[in-house]
């Protein structure tokens, strides 16, 4: 626990230390109008993969004490991808939607698959085509975001008019039926669709309701959380009660961080946070095969960090000039 509080309190002093000087004072008094604008959504990336490493991180260092950012930073990526999916809509309609997906999640997944198969697993052809294709994997994210991206695209093009009464009843169906990692995510996605619905009404929020925001939306994640401690709530564990309460810990506790970065942002100006905003994605798909390596030690974790960053930001430099050659 003191290893992974050691790894929060760098980080936090690393994303302070890098924030920018230049017109921070003029920054701070931007209108609301911004929120969500793009540079404060790459933030909020490179807060999901910060939260998500280090939630697996401390899975390796023997304590749950950490367990729930690793779900919160999930929840962040969907609502991002809710959101910006809908924004694209609204702009482009389905055009080029599936090439456009097809190229900017599959592609670098395919790569990274392929490298891992030649180089460390072994390679028998039928688990590498289940994986590749996502039918079957450790990438769970990957599998999950493409099922949110069919039912948008379905609803979209066929029911545009009920599409959001159906994907609300997708998400409960998602509720029911998947895996419990999956599960606890049903609605976040769904989240991030309606900010975007309701992005009109976000440019007359002031910061008293995003005040208020924070403190219900962790009020009721802590709530849940602790309910979730409760002994006769974890033999449900893996049942549909378990992954409401999970729902109810995991979303909310997004929402607190949208909510504080718009509170406070000059965190946006973090060039930390920029960058690994820019590399997210590549970020977990780099560190996700080795983070078990770490095995509780903290100098493992500090290598495996700066390896992530550094081959990653690579990869994401090597996967722009993919895309765009085969855009």
């Amino acid at each position: 626990m003191i290893s992974t509080l050691l790894i929060i309190l760098i980080i936090l002093c690393i994303v302070i230390g890098t924030i920018s000087k230049s017109n921070q004072h003029n920054y701070l008094k931007l209108p609301n109008k911004d929120l969500f604008s793009f540079d404060f959504t790459n933030c909020l990336r490179g807060i999901a993969i910060l939260l998500i490493m280090v939630g697996h991180i401390s899975g390796t260092m023997h304590t749950v004490a950490f367990s729930p950012i690793g779900g919160t930073g999930v929840a962040l990526f969907l609502i991002i991808s809710g959101y910006g999916l809908n924004e694209s809509y609204k702009k482009n309609g389905l055009t080029r939607y599936w090439q456009k997906k097809v190229f900017r999640v599959l592609t670098p997944y395919f790569i990274v698959i392929t490298i891992l198969y030649l180089v460390k697993y072994e390679f028998v052809w039928w688990r590498y085509l289940l994986e590749v294709t996502g039918l079957y994997t450790s990438y769970w994210f990957i599998a999950y975001i493409v099922k949110w991206y069919i039912v948008y695209w379905l609803f979209s093009r066929f029911f545009q008019k009920y599409r959001s009464y159906l994907m609300f009843l997708a998400a409960i169906i998602m509720l029911f039926t998947l895996p419990d990692i999956e599960a606890e995510q049903s609605f976040s996605f769904l989240a991030g669709y309606l900010i975007s619905e309701k992005k009109g009404s976000l440019k007359n929020i002031n910061t008293r309701f995003e005040i208020r925001i924070t403190v219900i939306s962790f009020l009721i994640g802590t709530i849940f959380l602790c309910l979730k401690q409760l002994p006769y709530i974890r033999v449900y564990e893996g049942e549909l009660i378990y992954n409401i309460i999970q729902v109810a810990i995991k979303l909310p506790y997004a929402m607190t961080i949208i909510a504080l970065l718009a509170i406070f942002p000059k965190y946006i100006k973090s060039k930390f946070l920029i960058l690994t905003g820019t590399i997210s994605y590549e970020l977990y798909l780099v560190h996700m095969p080795f983070y078990g390596y770490v095995n509780g030690n903290i100098w493992y974790a500090f290598v495996l960090l700066l390896s992530a960053y550094i081959i990653a930001y690579i990869f994401n430099i090597l996967n722009k000039k993919i895309i765009k050659a085969i855009a």
